[in-house]
């Protein structure tokens, strides 16, 4: 039996020693596309940043720097989302939930605008990139779109899930976006996020009282 917990103990400590180094990847590598910009960072860069080999990026991300960029956007909706914490959320409010969504989005790009901006003109001047985002899969959100469905009001009709999902995140990612390059000087932040709310449950079909 002791010889069982033990194994269990290094197994639990194995999981968190292999996500604290995926973290400090992502982290390195958001770190130096700030400071070097997309296009000049190499793995071994990540590497030395991260004080991990470069074996050990490819074993995790075996895609290379695109993969990283997945992974880190993949990481961002889930704590963004709160998918994996559905206890902490009310189902009876949607646009209580939303608006705390659209606020973090607000601040999250805010907070990162450096990088942000740094991958816009990447995507925009390398090919290469704007490839492998037409290769992604949306269908990997596709338990975010599910989510969304769960709360009360929510009525999306025959619509597929994922499309609304789509659609709404490109809708709400665009107007932060353009705020954070073409800021609107008759429009301030509280506004701004009163728009964005209304449009989203809008996408969402949502009722109120239905």
């Amino acid at each position: 039996m002791r010889d069982k917990i033990i194994v269990q103990k290094n197994q639990k400590s194995t999981k968190r020693d292999k996500k604290a180094k995926i973290i400090t990847i992502q982290d390195a590598m958001c770190m130096l596309i700030e400071t070097k910009g997309y296009e000049n960072v190499t793995i071994r860069d990540i590497a030395e940043a991260a004080s991990v080999s470069i074996g050990l990026i490819y074993k995790y991300f075996p895609g290379g720097k695109f993969d990283i960029l997945k992974e880190i956007g993949y990481r961002y909706t889930d704590e963004l989302l709160r998918i994996k914490q559905p206890e902490t959320i009310d189902f009876n409010d949607f646009p209580g939930y939303m608006r705390d969504v659209i606020k973090n989005m607000q601040q999250f790009y805010k907070d990162n605008s450096p990088l942000i901006k740094a991958l816009i003109m990447a995507t925009l001047s390398d090919s290469e990139i704007m490839d492998e985002i037409k290769k992604m899969d949306v269908k990997d959100y596709k338990t975010a779109s599910e989510f969304f469905c769960r709360f009360n009001g929510v009525d999306i009709g025959n619509k597929d899930p994922l499309e609304v999902l789509v659609c709404w995140g490109f809708t709400v990612k665009s107007i932060i976006l353009c705020d954070i390059i073409y800021p609107l000087p008759l429009m301030d932040e509280e506004a701004l996020t009163d728009l964005m709310v209304d449009l989203s449950l809008k996408i969402w079909g949502y009722q109120e009282g239905a």
